[in-house]
């Protein structure tokens, strides 16, 4: 059997995914190890000791937690082990520029959007090795028993990360080729009216009327430099999504921090539960009918929102993809409602259709139930993993 170790301590929420990728490899005889942000310097020592005439199969970490270790002593820990080092995005590459820039030679890049994939072939030939893997459901965390009642219509767990985002926007007086400023509202302006478009090529685009590019390496700065628009256009489809539920008299509980700034957050069919540890949205989830989801700017990809929801036996919907269109295309018998987000003013109508129509809802909810069981949880993604270890 083989030996994997874990990194974790940095978010809880990616804590959750290491523990279920932990869990269905002991369900089948694998050893697993933790090496916690808080301790790491134990754990190392364990860690060294433990295998010291053992192999390593691999490490599994998300978002390139303990990419660098061992550096500040001259090399890198994974390069010298001969240990791949398998990284799972969970967010768009251009928010690790720098851990990409200097990733170990030992990674195994996994991204959960496609596009993402290209992104790196792109702008990183330092990587050799990457790979899609999609977001996947918490099987294991989440109670096998369904409630017979459900009490929240319709959730939406996610933030509304305004402030956050503003702390990315660069220094446009320090751009001497180009108006930042007017830079970011063309671009901006072109994903809310195509946000079919992805962020890149919408910056692309725009980067081809103002100056030439003439090396990747000054494109990608300007990705970098402009990834900020990325959670503007997210932010505000997602407000538009969860508002005009609600201003349409449909009560959404929302979870996630961001949400009390909104001109609108004393409306009385928004219920703001403030945040929420990544277990407990599990069991918020549970009593819900509804999954309101709205994906993170991924044009080729889901999100855990979309699995969880369907492994806790809620009818989700969600904005669409190309991934989601390719996995849940049959739209006689649905598993998931799907809708285009140039066409968000059509979401009261199917939510109330879905709220109004019990039948209607509890088919599709488990239909997702099944297809998430089956096709999307943390186990099938491990099948995924050994494949692209080998």
């Amino acid at each position: 059997m083989g030996n994997y170790i874990f990194i974790q301590g940095l978010y809880d929420t990616l804590d959750l995914f290491s523990d279920e990728l932990k869990i269905e490899l002991e369900k089948i005889g694998h050893h697993t190890l933790t090496l916690r942000l808080s301790t790491m310097e134990e754990d190392l020592e364990k860690m060294l000791f433990c295998y010291r005439s053992q192999k390593i199969d691999a490490v599994i970490t998300f978002n390139n937690l303990g990419y660098n270790l061992g550096e500040s002593e001259g090399a890198n820990l994974w390069d010298t082990m001969q240990v791949p080092y398998v990284n799972i995005l969970m967010d768009h590459p251009f928010h690790f520029h720098e851990q990409l820039l200097h990733a170990p030679n030992q990674s195994i890049i996994c991204c959960i959007d496609r596009n993402h994939v290209d992104y790196i072939h792109r702008y990183y030939p330092n990587i050799k090795r990457v790979h899609i893997l999609a977001h996947a459901g918490c099987a294991n965390a989440i109670e096998r028993e369904m409630p017979r009642e459900r009490d929240i219509d319709v959730l939406y767990a996610g933030n509304l990360s305004r402030v956050l985002i503003e702390q990315l926007i660069p220094d446009f007086e320090s751009m001497k080729e180009l108006d930042g400023g007017t830079f970011s509202r063309e671009v901006l302006q072109q994903l809310l009216e195509q946000p079919s478009l992805t962020t890149e090529e919408a910056i692309r685009e725009t980067l081809q009327h103002y100056l030439p590019i003439e090396t990747m390496q000054s494109e990608r700065e300007y990705m970098n430099s402009f990834r900020f628009l990325d959670g503007f256009a997210t932010s505000f489809y997602r407000e538009m999504a969860v508002r005009i539920l609600v201003e349409n008299g449909i009560r959404v509980h929302v979870l996630g921090i961001g949400w009390e700034k909104c001109d609108w957050a004393n409306h009385e069919n928004l219920i703001l539960e403030g945040k929420v540890c990544a277990p407990e949205v599990l069991s918020y989830m549970q009593r819900s009918k509804i999954i309101l989801n709205s994906l993170t700017w991924f044009k080729a990809g889901a999100h855990d929102r979309i699995f969880n929801g369907m492994l806790s036996g809620a009818c989700v919907i969600s904005d669409t993809s190309s991934y989601l269109q390719e996995k849940f295309a049959d739209n006689k018998e649905p598993s998931i409602m799907l809708y285009e987000l140039e066409n968000t003013k059509e979401l009261p109508a199917i939510t109330k259709r879905l709220l109004n129509d019990n039948t209607l809802r509890e088919e599709v909810a488990s239909r997702g139930r099944i297809k998430a069981q089956q096709q999307h949880t943390w186990g099938n993604r491990l099948q995924e993993i050994f494949s692209i270890l080998q």
